[in-house]
């Protein structure tokens, strides 16, 4: 018992979500939750409010009211690239409270600051065998990429893309408890002519989302404000579609960048 309480205060009292930029990343890096022992060892939970380790932040909440952030935990998995591990880190809940889903969390997520454009790509599965989870990386505002599983557990693997010059701090959460296997940060080449930022214009008139200035293939996928996927589909062309009334998140992902627009339909 003694040394569950010590594992849990060790891994959740040093973050605070307003926060000092920390030093950078080395690029490439990896995070192997599922191999590496030596930084990533079996552990019964982490209940620290802000840790680093390996150059990769820990946050669980800063007033301490959640001491079940996550833990590393037994379990063997291969994914469709041929990647396996025998363990995963088990985040234990959403980045965000119950109000609705944020591009800046403030509860169980991982961080890391990075400068320059690069590649986040993330191994992960549903932290449940019978509902669907979505894993997101943002950069504090904008969703740079995200993916929900199926119902069954099956590992997914995706790519978010920084594209901007600058240093930023990234964050990594999911909307309920998943399991995080790898993930790997590595520096991008911009193509000539590409831009920072993506291009694309989201509007309503009534109940129907209009996505404009849509010149390259870009996936759009609708949230809702509690974290739930509504709508998914590709376009490389201006595309609409109808909604209930509510307020939703839509973001938008190409190889111009990744954007993300609060819309209200009515």
């Amino acid at each position: 018992m003694f040394m569950k309480k010590t594992l849990l205060l060790m891994l959740v009292g040093v973050m605070s979500t307003t926060f000092t930029m920390k030093a950078q990343i080395t690029l490439p890096k990896t995070w192997d939750f599922a191999n590496d022992t030596t930084n990533w060892p079996l552990n019964s939970g982490t209940g620290v409010a802000d840790k680093t380790i390996d150059q990769l932040g820990l946050f669980s909440k800063g007033d301490g009211t959640i001491t079940n952030f996550g833990a590393i935990t037994a379990t063997s998995y291969t994914y469709t690239d041929g990647y396996s591990g025998v363990n995963r880190l088990q985040l234990n809940g959403a980045g965000y409270p119950s109000s609705g889903f944020t591009t800046t969390p403030s509860q169980r997520y991982l961080y890391f600051d990075v400068s320059g454009p690069v590649t986040v790509t993330v191994w992960f599965r549903s932290g449940s065998n019978s509902s669907a989870r979505t894993v997101f990386v943002t950069d504090g505002s904008t969703v740079l990429g995200q993916r929900i599983t199926d119902a069954a557990g099956t590992g997914e693997i995706f790519t978010a893309k920084k594209t901007s010059a600058g240093t930023e701090r990234l964050y990594v959460y999911g909307d309920s408890a998943c399991n995080i296997s790898k993930i790997t940060v590595t520096a991008t080449t911009l193509a000539t002519g590409e831009s920072a930022q993506a291009a694309e214009k989201v509007f309503t008139d009534g109940k129907t989302v209009y996505v404009s200035k849509v010149s390259v293939p870009t996936a759009i996928s609708v949230y809702t404000m509690n974290g739930a996927l509504v709508n998914s589909l590709h376009s490389k062309s201006d595309v609409s579609f109808d909604l209930k009334p509510g307020i939703y998140l839509v973001n938008t992902t190409s190889v111009k960048g990744s954007k993300s627009q609060k819309v209200i339909v009515k």
